[in-house]
């Protein structure tokens, strides 16, 4: 039961959009940081935007992470 494919799926998927997630910030921050940006209101909004996908997908993870330790609860 601990290798759910469902869970390991989940977490897989929260993990891959957490370095999205990161590597979008990253993008949007390198282009703020340049002298003259082309559009520093779009790179903010952009980096908004990938710290709440990012912590959209650590409470994936978080909820993956409990329910595991609910189920081995049960089971134990």
């Amino acid at each position: 039961m601990a290798d759910d494919p469902f869970m390991i799926s989940s977490i897989s998927s929260a993990m891959s959009g957490m370095t999205s997630a990161v590597d979008q910030f990253d993008r949007a921050s390198a282009r703020i940081a340049r002298a003259s940006p082309d559009d520093p209101i779009r790179d903010r909004v952009e980096q908004i935007t990938a710290q709440h996908a990012f912590a959209a997908n650590v409470a994936t993870i978080r909820t993956a992470d409990e329910m595991l330790g609910t189920l081995i609860d049960t089971i134990a």
